[in-house]
């Protein structure tokens, strides 16, 4: 049977967790000399540290996105100011006049890097043109150089720290590989200790290398009376199958299903059904490798 490793995270720490048991219990019997219970569980940690530094990472990023996205609008507040203010000097439509100012239409801009263009513009026009500033508003050439300042700050830390998210990403899904190395590793090393179809597979969270890949659940399966007390049953062939299982479930008298044979065919009859009952009925699949889901429910009354 094939033994899968993981790709989602949370499964292949999963994974670990089962063969690090495994490996408490029996590596001392087994003799398991490279991928030990130490081994397996400092690399799981090491996965874990980046994948919470990671976490961290983008926490911090989400954070530092709110500040500019908080920044940016105080700017263009500030520029739709500062663009009607200049109205009266410069015309209430756009013109060539605007130009100067670093206004490319008369609308404010829509992205961070247009409106730090904008602001370099402004503050070298009211710094050449210091009469027309407007202090008792704060429209003057300090304040855009703050307002700058201010703004391209908040847009290095964005970049900065999408850097760093990038560059933990990459650690965590290295150190995720890691992990489900050690796995492939491990099931390797236990290759070369186990049989094929030694139950101490299992301990470790693995199937069974040498079982059959568990069966699929039958289908097609129907149930028809025939007597006061009994009742044939019918189904399709499911994949894989070595056997089946039949189980029955009696209404007010069973709490849970009743196995009542393990046929090898795909008929079974139940006998000695108690009468006046309602009863649902199903089958498994079953292999070397594993008993399959159970069939759907036929549900029958008896008279």
């Amino acid at each position: 049977m094939k033994m899968p490793i993981a790709q989602s995270k949370n499964g292949v720490l999963a994974q670990s967790i089962n063969a690090e048991n495994g490996l408490t219990e029996h590596e001392t019997s087994l003799n398991v000399k490279h991928k030990t219970a130490a081994v397996m569980l400092a690399i799981r940690m090491a996965a874990i540290l980046a994948i919470n530094l990671y976490e961290t990472s983008k926490q911090v990023l989400r954070t530092r996105k709110a500040a500019l996205e908080t920044m940016f609008l105080q700017t263009r507040i500030f520029a739709m100011l500062a663009r009607d203010i200049l109205k009266p000097v410069l015309g209430n439509l756009y013109n060539e006049s605007w130009e100067i100012t670093g206004f490319t239409k008369l609308a404010p801009p829509e992205t961070v890097d247009d409106m730090l263009v904008l602001l370099l513009a402004l503050k070298d026009f009211f710094t050449t043109n210091p009469t027309l500033e407007f202090a008792e508003r704060d429209v003057t050439a300090a304040h855009v150089q703050a307002l700058y300042d201010a703004l391209n700050t908040a847009n290095s830390n964005v970049n900065s720290q999408e850097a760093t998210v990038g560059l933990l990403m990459e650690a965590k899904d290295a150190k995720l590989e890691a992990v489900r190395k050690s796995l492939r590793d491990l099931i390797n090393e236990l290759s070369a200790l186990m049989g094929p179809l030694d139950q101490r597979w299992k301990a470790f969270g693995f199937n069974m290398p040498g079982a059959d890949e568990t069966p699929d659940s039958p289908d097609g399966l129907s149930v028809v009376l025939i007597g006061p007390n009994a009742a044939a049953m019918k189904w399709n062939a499911a994949a894989r199958a070595a056997y089946y299982r039949v189980w029955m479930k009696i209404h007010g008298a069973d709490g849970d299903y009743v196995a009542m044979g393990s046929p090898a065919d795909l008929d079974f009859t139940l006998e000695n059904l108690p009468a006046g009952s309602t009863i649902d009925i199903v089958v498994s699949a079953v292999n070397n490798g594993g008993e399959s889901a159970v069939s759907k429910v036929v549900t029958i009354v008896t008279h």
